[in-house]
C-alpha cells in the first residue's frame, strides 16, 4: 500500500469480499512500475 487511503477507494479492503477477481492487476502493475522508476531515479541520483 502506497498510501493509507485504500479503505476509502476500495470498498472490499480487508473484508471477506476482498477476492482476487475484484482486483485490477493492470492498474497495480502501473503503480509498481511507477514506484520502481522513482526508486531507480533516486538511486541514480546517489540518494
Amino acid at each position: 500500500m502506497i498510501t493509507d487511503t485504500a479503505p476509502y477507494r476500495y470498498e472490499h479492503y480487508h473484508k471477506n469480499t476482498d477476492t482476487p477477481d475484484k482486483l485490477n492487476y493492470d492498474q497495480y502493475a502501473k503503480v509498481v512500475y511507477g514506484v520502481f522508476k522513482v526508486v531507480e531515479g533516486l538511486a541514480d541520483d546517489g540518494l
